[in-house]
Formats: C-alpha cells, sequence, structure tokens
C-alpha cells in the first residue's frame, strides 16, 4: 500500500532564507519580524558580526525528571565596542509562558556567567526600532 502524499501546513508565520551581507552565510528564518531583524544587523554599523540560531544553552525544562533540553536563540551578535548580546524575537504575549520563562532564566545565568546581555526583542521594540 503506498503512503499517502502529507499536505503542507499552512502557516501564519513568513519562512524564507536571508543572506547576510556581513559574513555571505544563508539563514533560514522562521518569521518576518527575525528577517527584519537580520536586515536591520546587516545594515547596523555598529553590528561586527552576528549569528543565527547557532548558541546553544541547555536547560532544565522539567524539575521533578531533571530532564535537560538544549535552547537555541535566535541571535548572538557583536558589536565594534567589544560588547556581545543574545537576542530572543518573541511576541509579547508569549514572554510570560512557562517554557519561554525556563528558557529566558537559563540564557540570562549562562550570559551573566559570560558578560553577555540577553534581550528578548518584542513586537513594542521592533515597532520603535522603525522596523515594523
Amino acid at each position: 500500500m503506498p503512503k499517502k502524499k502529507r499536505k503542507k501546513r499552512k502557516s501564519r508565520y513568513h519562512r524564507g532564507e536571508y543572506k547576510s551581507i556581513k559574513s555571505g552565510i544563508t539563514y533560514k528564518f522562521r518569521s518576518e519580524w527575525e528577517a527584519k531583524y537580520m536586515v536591520h544587523l546587516d545594515t547596523d554599523p555598529l553590528v561586527t558580526s552576528w549569528t543565527y540560531e547557532q548558541t546553544v544553552i541547555e536547560y532544565i525544562s522539567n524539575i521533578r525528571t531533571k530532564k535537560v533540553r538544549r535552547y537555541y536563540p535566535d541571535f548572538t551578535v557583536n558589536y565594534s565596542d567589544g560588547r556581545s548580546e543574545v537576542i530572543e524575537i518573541k511576541p509579547r504575549y508569549k514572554v510570560n509562558q512557562l517554557l519561554i520563562k525556563k528558557k529566558s532564566d537559563a540564557a540570562r545565568s549562562w550570559c551573566l556567567t559570560r558578560g553577555i546581555e540577553y534581550k528578548i526583542i518584542t513586537e513594542i521594540e521592533l515597532k520603535e526600532m522603525g522596523l515594523l
């Protein structure tokens, strides 16, 4: 019996590829917000380099079972003044969800030990930056 073909699920998110001007690397993004932020990073003269979903941060997803999972924040950005930031792009309504809080707490702790700043950027900040 032949396998049934899966219907491609339509997503409300804008997915695609973006080739970085600064690195020449092509990244696959999962939202229009991420794509616009990629363009912003490439055009910001203070940004020397950036990566997309390259940083790995482990966190405990279940306190009872001590299950360790991996979190890949959206961006790691390096600036000309020596600063570095780990950035996550999220809709405002998701910021207080339990899973997001676990990941962001682990990321803040991970960044603190390395002298890096952790930020969650929502549609509010993206609008303030003129990206939306």
